[in-house]
């Protein structure tokens, strides 16, 4: 049950970053958006470089879960890898709307490196 909800909340997390910075739906004319997640509190209006790194970090969450499911010894790298640019791009594109998932990608970086959660006989792999 455990590596199924963490193979689901990694693929989940991912695709989210693909709908936030890669396929940004447009506003309806006339109707203002509510944030714009491509703008850069540093960088600016560079969208280019936000679906580009939010691209990226979909992938390797994606990758991580397809190797947890797959019982990859591999899957905590690519996850701790993708948990923390996903907490980079996060705050290089910051929005008050980004804390709390911020503070998962925290909380699962430290549990997956630091405290070794979840176990191997938690989850399989």
């Amino acid at each position: 049950m455990w590596r199924f909800l963490l193979v689901a909340f990694l693929v989940a997390h991912g695709l989210v970053h693909l709908v936030m910075w890669v396929w940004v739906p447009k506003p309806d004319p006339g109707k203002e958006p509510s944030f714009d997640a491509s703008h850069s509190w540093l960088l600016g209006n560079e969208k280019g470089v936000a679906a580009t790194v939010a691209l990226a970090t979909a992938v390797i969450l994606v990758v991580a879960g397809i190797g947890l499911w797959a019982h990859a010894d591999w899957w905590r790298v690519a996850a701790v890898v993708g948990l923390a640019v996903s907490f980079g791009l996060m705050i290089l594109y910051f929005h008050p709307w980004f804390l709390f998932i911020e503070g998962v990608n925290a909380a699962l970086f430290v549990a997956i490196v630091w405290l070794s959660w979840p176990s191997k006989s938690m989850v399989g792999a």
